[in-house]
């Protein structure tokens, strides 16, 4: 006779899902939430949605939303939970103290340090006895992630001129700084209206540049000196989103292209479990050979990422990519030989 083993089920898991509704609900009362920022958050479809937020109003009366006037969206709230929010738990105090390590070694300690204010502020509003019933688990839990140091920028700046640009973006103002790149070879006054920031190997702000009436991205690092001014910023005429999503790193070469990475057979698991760019597709050629084609901008990011998988790339496109790729070949082999 052969035994069929059944797949376990949750049986608590429309009860958790409520749960996480509730807590989203709740935490967007603000402004609330569409049906369909719900469903991508809980990952249903239209119809669980629905569902959900009908049984939702029998045990939450004051459950609410507001129409857009532009979009006749509906965006739900809880301005109230009846519901008792689940405490926080001893691993998600120790995720933030994992990720503020994880950013302080990437160079962003200022993102770090609030991580770890966060955890504070949050174990502050437990009472004792809750503290005693997770501090064995926590003190287990924090020894328990180590965070791996590489080479990268060390990427420092002062936490003012962040909470400064923030405070531009929020008010829609221009600001001036002095700049200086990263190299540090070049230095400037500026006068830009600040957009966004980026977080990566650097933190860099999305600006216009009002005299050079263009954007531009400026390293954190190199900005001092920073001022509000009182005149409005320049709206921007593109998507920040968007613009933001074209870049391989951080830079913006102007030039949009496909790159095509071809790599030798057997690479597929290693490759599966990669992202070179949210863009990616990957495909197994009839030769085995692993394909793997994005489209973005910075021709001299993907190179440089080109030259961490030397052992396995078998081809990359187009031309001017490979072209590139000599040129650089040339310049580290002239450096090995002491030509430089």
């Amino acid at each position: 006779m052969i035994k069929v083993e059944r797949a376990s089920v949750d049986r608590q898991r429309p009860a958790k899902d409520m749960l996480r509704l509730i807590q989203l609900l709740a935490a967007e009362k603000a402004f609330g939430v569409t049906l369909a920022e719900i469903m991508a958050q809980m990952e249903w479809t239209k119809r669980t949605t629905q569902r959900y937020l009908a049984a939702l109003q029998d045990i939450e009366p004051d459950l609410s939303y507001h129409v857009d006037e532009d979009t006749n969206a509906k965006h739900w709230y809880l301005p109230s939970p009846r519901t008792r929010i689940p405490p926080v738990t001893a691993e998600q105090l120790s995720s933030l103290t994992a990720i503020a390590a994880f950013m302080k070694a990437q160079g962003h300690a200022s993102y770090g340090d609030m991580l770890e204010e966060l955890r504070q502020t949050l174990q502050a509003g437990l009472d004792r006895s809750a503290m005693v019933r997770l501090d064995p688990d926590l003190e287990v839990l924090d020894d328990s992630v180590k965070i791996v140091h590489r080479p990268g920028p060390k990427a420092s700046f002062d936490p003012l001129v962040r909470t400064a640009l923030l405070q531009a973006i929020t008010t829609g103002s221009k600001v001036s700084f002095g700049y200086t790149n990263v190299r540090g070879l070049k230095s400037s006054q500026k006068i830009v209206s600040p957009y966004a920031l980026t977080v990566g190997p650097r933190t860099y702000l999305i600006a216009h540049d009002e005299s050079a009436s263009a954007t531009r991205n400026y390293a954190l690092s190199g900005i001092s000196n920073l001022k509000l001014l009182s005149s409005p910023a320049t709206e921007p005429d593109f998507d920040i989103k968007a613009y933001v999503s074209r870049s391989f790193g951080a830079f913006h070469d102007g030039i949009a292209e496909k790159w095509v990475l071809r790599f030798s057979a057997g690479m597929e698991y290693e490759l599966s479990n990669y992202q070179f760019h949210p863009t990616q597709t990957m495909e197994t050629l009839e030769s085995g050979e692993i394909e793997i084609s994005f489209y973005c901008e910075s021709i001299r990011e993907v190179a440089y990422e080109c030259l961490r998988w030397t052992e396995s790339l078998t081809w990359v496109g187009p031309e001017r990519l490979r072209g590139l790729l000599t040129s650089i070949c040339s310049e580290v082999a002239a450096a090995c030989r002491g030509d430089n």
